[in-house]
């Protein structure tokens, strides 16, 4: 697999073989002239799959999305100049969601730097605090001693990414800088012709085959007395929460640990609330979203304790009720970063997830006199939780017309288990958390690290790409159109993908705050009506398309979409004013109900 042909072609063999090694199996690649020896060592490489995307940005989302659903690092190639900052968006992205991905960028030689040459810009350290790693590589050398660094910068660099290191999972950066000539061309005398046997260990790294850096990392867990601190801090708590929002980093929903959540849950006898993003939903509190906008139920239910998992859930409701009992103790398990919004009082705990809940749940069973829990309290959110659902099911049993909302209630019916769900950030997501209830295992993703709209056609279309199970996703217009260049990857590569459009004619989240009580400038500059057909826009890239007509129109065109190939964009065009008064009809009906029975 090595190219000798020249000092570029060989650098470029070694990268390719260390990324192979070090756990890298699909490259995303945007066409250039600088990135060449790159380019072609990865074609060349046979465990490497090599899928090209002309726009960089579409190509960087796709990566995140593919890194996302199979929860190993993916790696991304482009060439010098601002090609490198059309990465940034997704970069940032995967920082903030922990998700690995190997950013190789081409760049000139320093001698071509600062001086006037086309296509050149400052690259180092492009991503500022963005990345976890950052490498100026420097450029070729033939030498031992360079290539066995060349390959343990390499697979280093990797197993940073992973999370192995000592910083949680996330993107690095690696500037790579190529001198001419950047095509395979034979040069005689450029790589010595025994370099092979007087440096065997650069030549071909590990004899076995492994990563020539290897980065081991162990389980973190607290010891006895910290769990022993932490029980009885519970124990004298009995009126308390545990909460689930997105877990940041590549061991995202693990089965192992939803099972050590729910029975923790089960021991401390605390309600578990759930955000579909966190956490499947089945016998969870899933609705906490709407009852917590109840101001009766947040000032009759002051929490002693809320014990979090992952990151803050998107409810705002929840955060309100968090912010009205500022005194409350917060523990939260993560990888040690500040998220928690309302700056209460908390532990943050950097710890292994399931250690921690299997240990903690082993000292409370031993531990714990019988009858120690406030089942009032628990039986308090359930009731709570059953109102709130009646409400809802009455309530949209009474709509025929296209609402939004009511598009997560059909999926949650009768989605089937396994599939996977990608929501689109904005109003989408909080949709989702009201109305999707689903009883079947239904795997959700979303980019959630900075809630951003872009990018999440190419990440849909990249976790469609390198999943095995059907992949829906659901977005808004705004969302849709942000990312219209993603769906160059259905064309060249037959993504089987369903997305449900919902076209609400603009920013329709807007809608739904204060600004849109100022008239004008609220259509100008917030709500920003665009008028597009996207149907014959979709059919250019090679998708198919529908516009959905009714309720059981759809429940026909989602499930014969899930079982076709290529990518079908359902679209379901709304009324952003009957969608704010709908919203607020139900809201304050669950209110109500709530506020009379409990």
């Amino acid at each position: 697999m090595i190219n000798s042909a020249n000092r570029n072609t060989l650098w470029a063999s070694i990268v390719a073989e260390e990324l192979d090694r070090a756990g890298v199996r699909t490259v995303c690649v945007s066409p250039g002239s600088r990135s060449t020896p790159l380019a072609i060592a990865f074609a060349a490489h046979q465990s490497l799959k090599v899928l090209v995307h002309i726009d960089e940005r579409s190509s960087s989302f796709f990566g995140l999305g593919l890194a996302k659903v199979t929860k190993s690092p993916v790696g991304l190639l482009c060439t010098s100049g601002t090609a490198a900052a059309n990465y940034y968006p997704a970069i940032i992205e995967a920082y903030y969601s922990g998700i690995p991905l190997i950013v190789l960028t081409a760049d000139r030689p320093p001698e071509l730097r600062d001086c006037g040459a086309g296509q050149t810009i400052d690259q180092i350290r492009l991503y500022g605090n963005h990345v976890r790693y950052f490498f100026e590589v420097g450029t070729p050398e033939i030498s031992g001693f360079r290539l066995r660094h060349l390959r343990s910068l390499v697979s280093r660099a990797v197993g940073i990414a992973v999370g192995k290191a000592h910083t949680p999972s996330g993107p690095i950066h690696l500037n790579f800088p190529f001198q001419d000539p950047l095509t395979p061309v034979n040069l005689p005398d450029d790589v010595p012709d025994d370099l092979a046997l007087t440096q065997p260990l650069a030549w071909q790294g590990r004899s076995t085959g492994s990563a020539y850096t290897q980065t081991v990392s162990g389980t973190l867990t607290l010891g006895v007395d910290s769990i022993a601190t932490i029980a009885n801090q519970i124990i004298s708590c009995p009126k308390g929460v545990i909460v689930v929002g997105i877990w940041a980093g590549i061991g995202a929903r693990d089965v192992e640990l939803e099972a050590a959540i729910r029975r923790l849950a089960a021991v401390t006898g605390y309600p578990l609330l759930a955000e579909s993003t966190g956490l499947n939903r089945q016998d969870v509190i899933s609705s906490y979203d709407s009852f917590f906008r109840s101001t009766r139920f947040r000032n009759t239910h002051i929490p002693d304790l809320v014990i979090r998992f992952g990151a803050m859930p998107t409810s705002k409701s929840y955060q309100i009720w968090l912010e009205s009992h500022i005194q409350t103790q917060q523990i939260i398990i993560g990888n040690g970063s500040n998220t928690d919004p309302t700056h209460g009082l908390t532990q943050s705990i950097h710890v292994d997830p399931v250690s921690f809940c299997e240990q903690l749940a082993n000292y409370l069973e031993i531990y714990t006199l019988p009858d120690w829990q406030d089942k009032g309290w628990r039986e308090s959110f359930h009731q709570a939780e059953v109102i709130t659902k009646g409400a809802i099911a009455e309530f949209l049993a009474s709509i025929d017309t296209l609402f939004e909302g009511k598009v997560f209630a059909e999926l949650a019916h009768w989605l089937p288990a396994y599939t996977h769900l990608f929501v689109a950030s904005s109003m989408p997501i909080r949709d989702l958390d009201t109305f999707f209830h689903n009883q079947q295992p239904i795997h959700v993703l979303a980019n959630r690290g900075t809630n951003g709209i872009d990018g999440i056609v190419s990440s849909a279309l990249g976790a469609a790409w390198g999943c095995d199970r059907p992949m829906v996703l659901v977005c808004g217009d705004l969302t849709f159109y942000h990312d219209l260049n993603g769906l160059m990857a259905v064309k060249k590569y037959q993504i089987n993908l369903t997305i449900v459009l919902l076209n609400n004619d603009g920013g329709g989240i807007f809608d739904l705050l204060p600004i849109a009580n100022f008239e004008p400038p609220f259509t100008e500059l917030f709500s920003t009506p665009h008028g597009l057909d996207f149907a014959p826009i979709v059919q250019a890239y090679g998708c198919d398309y529908v516009q959905i007509r009714d309720w059981q129109h759809f429940h026909t065109c989602v499930l014969d979409s899930l079982q076709q190939s290529g990518t079908q964009v359902l679209e379901i065009k709304t009324d952003r004013q009957l969608n704010k008064q709908l919203h607020q009809h139900l809201w304050q009906s669950i209110q109500d109900s709530i506020d009379l029975n409990l």
